[in-house]
């Protein structure tokens, strides 16, 4: 693991302590569904209308939370109140399929645990209420697939399934297969109307032992020398195009911590090449996954406004024509998160010119007096880095 990157890191829902239907007995031999021999069956496209706002500003939520009605009425009371206007709604998460689909590798890995079982509704919910929704499809780790269809996965050298520290596994993202497989949930969320989709976890694995790790992929991949930085922008290349087909945006998820860097952390996020397919980049920069001592901050935890300052400058340095949307903490882990040291961070992002924002708490509960107006919080440092496209 890449110094300042903790074994807590990215964009996650909680993962289930169990997972139904799913018994971890190792690498079995089954025949591998061909995902990109035939389309999946469109669902009804829906009448919707999403108008992007000037400024994303905008809260995540749990599939859970989207499928539950009153949940969601408070959701629309929250943003009705504050400078909030736009949620990212899971669609799948650590390989979980939260909407029911008809993708057939989904199904035989029993991906499927339906949390929004009324999609439909839900987005004409979000589109009456001019709410902007955007798609959140995690990529490569993933605790469903790899059990059932271990060629696809990243293995360890005795041919049995690499896991991270936290016991997951993972998409090998050599293996053409899995961009197929994933490009078909990106086009289901493109069906029901997100107008934008936010890709996470595309990356490499982190969090343990790197040099177990075997890519089998490798072997068919085009490009024989092809490193992890150029397979991943690669992928991100492949679902920008069929997003951008259909006229919505294309986001990406990555380490705040990668703006220090001029390697690709193992992981094959280097920042300006993994960045340029996006139409936009959401980096993680919460205090609490800074290691101490980060940037010369002593506790980075307790200091949200410098550690989020620093980081972002970074950004602003390397990638100055690149649209940045940071995501923020709204919990607490090891240091009390309230008003303070939320509006604390869209202050350093607004100095760096950045209008747009994203509150992350696992649980999606909000601190709604941090974000009721905060346009006269501070003078931005310049327009140009964060003018909408």
């Amino acid at each position: 693991m890449a110094p300042g990157i903790l074994a807590l890191s990215g964009c996650s829902s909680p993962a289930p302590k169990t997972e139904p239907g799913v018994a971890d007995t190792g690498p079995a031999k089954q025949e591998t569904p061909k995902v990109a021999e035939k389309p999946a069956p469109k669902p009804e496209a829906p009448k919707l209308v999403f108008e992007k706002p000037e400024h994303v500003r905008g809260i995540y939520l749990t599939a859970w939370s989207a499928g539950r009605t009153k949940k969601m009425e408070n959701v629309d009371a929250l943003l009705k109140k504050t400078e909030l206007n736009s949620v990212v709604i899971d669609i799948r998460d650590s390989g979980i399929m939260y909407f029911k689909t008809p993708l057939e590798l989904a199904e035989k890995s029993g991906a499927h645990q339906v949390a929004v079982v009324k999609p439909k509704e839900l987005m004409k919910f979000l589109s009456e209420r001019r709410i902007y929704p955007i798609a959140r499809v995690a990529c490569f780790r993933d605790n469903f697939v790899p059990k059932r269809f271990p060629d696809l996965a990243v293995r360890k050298a005795d041919g049995s399934l690499w896991r991270d520290r936290a016991g997951n596994t993972w998409l090998d993202p050599y293996n053409r297969k899995n961009w197929d497989y994933l490009g078909a949930i990106v086009d289901f969320a493109l069906d029901l109307g997100f107008p934008e989709i936010q890709l996470d976890y595309v990356r490499f694995p982190s969090e343990g032992k790197s040099s177990t790790q075997r890519f089998a992929g490798k072997k068919t991949y085009p490009d024989a020398k092809a490193q992890h930085q150029d397979v991943i922008a690669s992928f991100a290349t492949f679902i920008a195009d069929r997003v951008h087909k259909r006229g919505a945006l294309l986001s990406a998820d990555v380490f705040g911590i990668i703006s220090s860097s001029k390697s690709d952390q193992g992981i094959g996020q280097e920042l300006e090449k993994v960045a340029a397919p996006f139409d936009l980049i959401c980096p993680m920069v919460y205090p609490s996954h800074y290691a101490r001592g980060e940037y010369g901050i002593a506790d980075p935890n307790s200091s949200p406004y410098a550690i989020v300052k620093k980081s972002l400058v970074d950004y602003r340095k390397r990638l100055p024509k690149t649209h940045i949307r940071p995501w923020l903490q709204d919990f607490s882990l090891g240091y009390k998160y309230g008003k303070a040291e939320v509006q604390a961070q869209i202050k350093a992002a607004m100095e760096q010119g950045y209008q747009e924002y994203l509150l992350w708490n696992p649980a999606n509960r909000y601190t709604a007096e941090a974000v009721i107006d905060n346009s006269k919080l501070v003078k931005p440092a310049s327009a140009t880095s964060a003018a909408s496209r």
